[in-house]
């Protein structure tokens, strides 16, 4: 490389550390992270559902999607004994692929718990979505959720190789090592249907009108935006409904990551 490219390359690079402009292609021969990038697919199947005890369910499915250069990769473990077991709640720690194709580990502020009132009997990274019912005109939020959620690749996004995290939920499990594996690969997504529990926003009490139901992955407002990614921009996702006393009508829905 002659001195005028070498110092231009510099230069580059040195305006994007400062958050000024793309970042270039780094130097040739750099070991550099392929990062996950999380995003979310519209809220779909749509519906409203009264319970037994008569409160109404705002139903709704939902797909994370990692859309980055690296899988999502994240294990739960315990710290105390280095034994994870039912009754435990687990520190995570993130598992990042570089371009030499070694992993590189960073702690992060995300839990892990057994979830056993739902019916699903694995290990949930805690709060990993949220989902808020939104008004238009004042943008004021009616009503929030926050779920955990068993990741692995159950809903193909335009990946053409095998998954990594395939199978059933029984992948949330304690390991042979102790820990508690779990993710999406790249171009892969997890979906969590309607009639999955938990899946809804209770809107008991809501009035007939237009609303927003937005759903955030690894949101930042709140204990969230734990996990590193390329792009935390890009992580909310909304379906534009009318809500009556008897049903609701999905009217439009934000573009797909």
């Amino acid at each position: 490389m002659d001195r005028r490219r070498h110092t231009a390359l510099l230069v580059t690079l040195a305006l994007a550390a400062l958050g000024f402009g793309p970042m270039a292609a780094p130097v040739e021969g750099a070991v550099v992270d392929k990062l996950p990038d999380l995003a979310m697919l519209a809220p779909f199947d749509v519906r409203l559902e009264t319970s037994p005890t008569g409160r109404r369910l705002l139903r709704f499915s939902t797909v994370l999607v990692n859309i980055g250069s690296g899988p999502f990769r994240m294990y739960g473990y315990d710290p105390t004994d280095g034994v994870a077991s039912i009754g435990d709640t687990l520190k995570v720690r993130q598992r990042i692929l570089r371009s030499d194709g070694t992993y590189r580990e960073r702690a992060t502020t995300a839990t892990m718990a057994w979830a056993k009132a739902d019916g699903h009997n694995h290990f949930h990274v805690q709060d990993l979505q949220w989902f808020k019912l939104q008004t238009l005109k004042h943008v004021s939020i009616v009503r929030t959720a926050k779920t955990g959620f068993c990741f692995l690749d159950s809903y193909v996004y335009g990946s053409t190789k095998p998954s990594y995290f395939n199978g059933d939920r029984s992948i949330c499990q304690v390991s042979p090592n102790n820990v508690v594996l779990m993710g999406v690969s790249v171009r892969w997504g997890d979906i969590y249907k309607s009639t999955i529990a938990f899946q809804w926003i209770d809107v008991t009490g809501v009035a007939s009108g237009y609303y927003l139901i937005k759903t955030t992955a690894d949101p930042p407002w709140t204990t969230g935006g734990r996990f590193l990614e390329s792009n935390e921009s890009n992580n909310q996702a909304w379906t534009k409904i009318h809500l009556t006393k008897t049903g609701v009508t999905v009217l439009s829905k934000s573009a797909k990551p």
